[in-house]
């Protein structure tokens, strides 16, 4: 269980040291109190007609201060005086009967502001503190708090929290110990079958070797410092390990000694490699609570996780990515062997001349060029590690940002990428053939249900060694306990969560899922994120041929679908679509709509998600941690919405997740304040009494003294598509109607084709204007070829005496070959660009006087600074409403990186 007490003297060190730095900032705060006292001398000055004086008192006062926003000579107040030359001016005021008095008020109104503002930094400051005070206190973050601390009206969902995971327990118990009877002969002649062909044969035989090699290497391979490093970053991704283990292992990584002597150990055990077993006493089981954030917000899930040992963690991690990254070696060099089914590329004679009368290569673009990339980077086996340093996460997709490498798309990112293949495709289908058939599904229970017979038995296929495969046996064999019980029982099926082998294990039995559906439909494509899985295409007999296949080999393994969230959705005659399953296809928060061959919003599951968001604000007991759960909150919500639009997304959907968002804002705040900024506003003058705040104290950054509140609406209006706003994105049209955008030096050029596409179809009705105006570029490159035809003849080896292609075969190209196809395709996969928004004159003055600069904020915070800086600056003087070196930078990032603790 997790150790509360390592958890309660986290919170307690860092509220300690919060503490200590906002006591100094409060005394500071007192100390200016009487300090701008010099305000009211400086007014009786004034009422007494003595300008200069009332000056040189300000002035005075403004540089004697040592404290939080001091100024030396060299600083300008207010962007406009410096300090060091007023000394001469007003020497040169005194004497010189030319001078103009009102320069001196200028003087005197600069230097009252900057007394006035640093007040305002100051209470803000006190604000500031105060609301840390409050988040600290109220144990809104897990990163602080273990246990949840309901209020009183909070019981009925604390009952069925624990119904919740007491149903989740009971179905667990009756799968893991429950031996599934898999028909071993059966499944080794299925597999047999599937590899039949010659090079499937040839392919797997490589595979087998490379395996075979690589498990005897491994137990003879020394584990290095660098291993362990490795190890403990990855085990550190994980949720495996309680926070006590955490911060053990974060200690060994900083410590060289320590680390070599873990080095040692687990050598030592790789020795014995033959005899490991998990302890005799059991391994127990925590179940953890989790946004399902697959699917709905307000449905909730419980996951088991056990607690290893530590050096029993850091060896089967280390082993478990060593085998993931092999496999995922192997697996690749068979996806782009010739045992991968593919289209039959042309004969060397035909490809010779499709390249001299199309002017480009095959490989140059083409859809089919750009469908394989995406299959390869995203959907073929990603669960796998590539390489040891490099730790996949797939944490939940609502409680924490996920952290990848540059050149690594995270698990929301990809999904997000699948909507927009899915759309894109359904348009290009009904374009191109009148007809588009989709299923989805997942694999219930996968983890947990998957057969260890099932997985030894594939593993043994793949060349996996007896030796490796009695240690695997070990491993999945976990004798566990589960609260309450004495004895442990030893789990017969399922593969404990949060393991390095746990994905190797599942990978490896998916991967054949793949390959089926590769080899039994003529070469279709099992589009997989783990278990999460998609095909589609324009022929629905194909589609239900891969169906039928992907559940004969899940009856084959144990495996069962589930049928809550299978689906199906067919564009055509209805006649066809038999064999296709039932259900709805869903994604997040739309569901595909056959009529219009695209994803519509699913208001009744929006609903659902507002009721639930609201829940979770009402349990909040701080204001930071309320804006913590509503940038989480809504930023999930935007992600479920289909979020950032590609091309592929028409103008009715980006209105209608900007409707949508604007109408969960709405009922959200039914209660008078309108607004996120407006609860807050109300929120923070009911408990702290302050009024008045600028609209950009929301919105700016927490490390500047704001509340970082997020508009997602902003995320959306920035877009623009051919320097326009997005959401207003229209056709532009000629007096007569006629959308136009035609290359002015040559109509008739193939270019010109190309920048009337590409401008102006609207994202479901780009592949049929290019259906339109393939005749007219087909037309243009036949003569071309035509009028070149006598150069050709003299050239050795061209086929320049050839007639041109016809036009069925250049059609038929569509997808394999043309370039201008491939980049229409790729157009609609990309997002709009940002509008940057241009530094003006004023804001840029401001940041000079600032700890930040433009060049190092993100489009989104130039847009904020933009937005609301002017009125900032107002109030307090400059960009940021807290001197930056009085904030506790530490729980900034704690603030930031924390996750929301749900309430139950």
């Amino acid at each position: 269980m997790p150790n509360n007490n390592a958890k309660s003297s986290f919170g307690q060190s860092l509220q300690f040291i919060t503490e200590i730095k906002l006591q100094e900032l409060e005394k500071q705060r007192l100390a200016y109190q009487i300090h701008a006292k010099v305000l009211e001398r400086a007014k009786v000055l004034e009422e007494c007609g003595d300008l200069l004086k009332k000056v040189e008192v300000l002035a005075k006062a403004v540089k004697s201060w040592t404290g939080s926003g001091e100024l030396n000579y060299s600083k300008i107040v207010g962007g406009k005086l410096q300090l060091k030359n007023l000394e001469f001016w007003i020497q040169q005021a005194k004497h010189d009967p030319n001078f103009n008095q009102k320069i001196a008020e200028g003087w005197a109104e600069t230097l009252e502001d900057h007394i006035r503002h640093t007040v305002m930094r100051f209470d803000s400051a006190k604000l500031f503190g105060n609301l840390f005070n409050e988040w600290l206190a109220s144990g809104d973050s897990v990163a602080l708090t273990y246990q949840p601390r309901p209020s009183d009206n909070d019981s009925e969902f604390i009952e069925v929290g624990r119904k919740e995971m007491y149903e989740h327990k009971e179905k667990l118990i009756s799968i893991v110990f429950d031996d599934y009877p898999v028909p071993v002969p059966e499944l080794n002649m299925y597999l047999e079958e599937l590899f039949a062909s010659e090079e499937a044969s040839r392919a797997l035989g490589a595979l087998r070797k490379e395996i075979k090699d690589f498990g005897s290497s491994l137990q003879r391979k020394p584990i290095t410092v660098q291993d362990v490093r490795n190890a403990i970053t990855g085990l550190l991704t994980t949720g495996l390990m309680d926070e006590e283990k955490r911060t053990t292992l974060k200690a060994f990584e900083e410590n060289s000694t320590v680390l070599n002597e873990v080095a040692s150990v687990l050598n030592m055990r790789m020795a014995s490699l033959d005899t490991w077993a998990w302890p005799k006493e059991g391994v127990l089981v925590e179940f953890r609570r989790h946004l399902n954030g697959k699917y709905s917000l307000w449905k909730f899930w419980f996951r088991a996780f056990t607690d290893p040992e530590i050096m029993d963690a850091l060896l089967l991690h280390h082993l478990g990515v060593a085998w993931q990254v092999k496999l995922k070696s192997c697996l690749t060099t068979l996806f782009g062997s010739k045992a991968w089914i593919r289209p039959i590329p042309p004969k060397q004679e035909e490809k010779k001349r499709r390249v001299e009368q199309l002017r480009v290569p095959q490989d140059a673009y083409s859809i089919d060029v750009e469908r394989e990339n995406n299959r390869h980077s995203m959907f073929f086996v990603t669960q796998l590690q590539e390489r040891a340093d490099r730790p996949k996460s797939y944490g939940d997709l609502v409680d924490a940002p996920q952290k990848t490498e540059p050149d690594q798309m995270n698990a929301a990112q990809i999904k997000q990428k699948l909507l927009h293949i899915i759309t894109t495709e359904s348009y290009l289908n009904t374009a191109l053939y009148g007809t588009h058939a989709i299923v989805c599904s997942d694999l219930e229970w996968f983890g947990p249900s998957l057969p260890h017979t099932s997985i030894l038995t594939v593993l043994e296929f793949l060349g996996i060694s007896k030796t490796w495969l009695s240690f695997l046996q070990a491993f999945l064999s976990a004798p566990i306990r589960f609260e309450g019980e004495d004895e442990p029982r030893t789990r017969k099926r399922g593969t404990p969560i949060g393991y390095a082998l746990s994905v190797f294990c599942g990978e490896a039995i998916i991967f054949i899922m793949d390959f089926v559906v590769n080899q039994r439909a003529n070469g279709l494509f099992l589009h997989r994120m783990h278990d999460d899985l998609w095909l589609w295409d324009a022929s629905a007999q194909k589609v239900a041929g891969g169906w039928a296949e992907m559940n004969k080999y899940a009856q084959l393994v144990g495996l069962k679908f589930n049928q809550t969230k299978t689906g199906s959705a067919y564009v055509g005659p209805p006649e066809d679509a038999s064999g296709l399953p039932e259900g709805d296809i869903r994604w997040g928060f739309l569901i595909f709509d056959p009529k219009e061959s695209r994803f519509v919003f699913d208001q009744k599951e929006i609903d659902k998600n507002i009721v639930e968001m609201r829940r979770q604000l009402a349990s909040t007991k701080s204001v930071f941690g309320w804006v913590n759960t509503y940038n989480k909150y809504i930023s999930y919500i935007l992600r479920n919405l289909g979020g950032v639009p590609a091309n592929c997304f028409g103008k009715a959907h980006i209105d209608g997740v900007i409707g949508t968002l604007s109408r969960i804002q709405r009922e959200l705040f039914d209660d008078g304040s309108g607004s996120a900024v407006g609860y807050l506003r109300k929120t923070i003058q009911g408990r702290f009494g302050i009024t008045n705040l600028p609209e950009g104290y929301f919105y700016f950054p927490i490390g500047s003294g704001g509340l970082e509140l997020r508009n997602t609406v902003l995320e959306l209006l920035s877009l623009q598509r051919h320097g326009k706003p997005l959401v207003s994105y229209g056709q532009e049209e000629d007096s007569d109607g006629e959308a136009h955008h035609r290359n002015s030096d040559d109509d008739d050029s193939a270019d010109s084709v190309e920048v009337f596409i590409e401008h102006k179809a609207m994202a479901d009705q780009k592949f049929k204007k290019r259906i339109e105006h393939d005749q007219k570029l087909y037309s243009h490159l036949k003569n071309v070829w035509d009028k070149d035809r006598d150069n050709r003849r003299g050239k050795r080896g061209s086929s320049g005496s050839q007639d041109f292609m016809s036009f069925e075969e250049y059609a038929s190209l569509r997808e394999s070959w043309l370039t201008n196809w491939g980049e229409s395709y790729r157009d609609m996969l990309q997002s709009p660009k940002r509008c940057f928004v241009e530094l003006v004159p004023k804001v840029k003055e401001a940041l000079t006087q600032s700890t930040r600069s433009w060049g190092d904020m993100d489009w989104y915070e130039q847009w904020v600074v933009s937005m609301y800086g002017d009125e900032v600056v107002k109030r307090f003087g400059g960009l940021d409403a807290v001197d930056p070196n009085l904030i506790p930078v530490g729980m900034v990032q704690l603030f930031r990186s924390s996750r929301i603790k749900l309430d139950q």
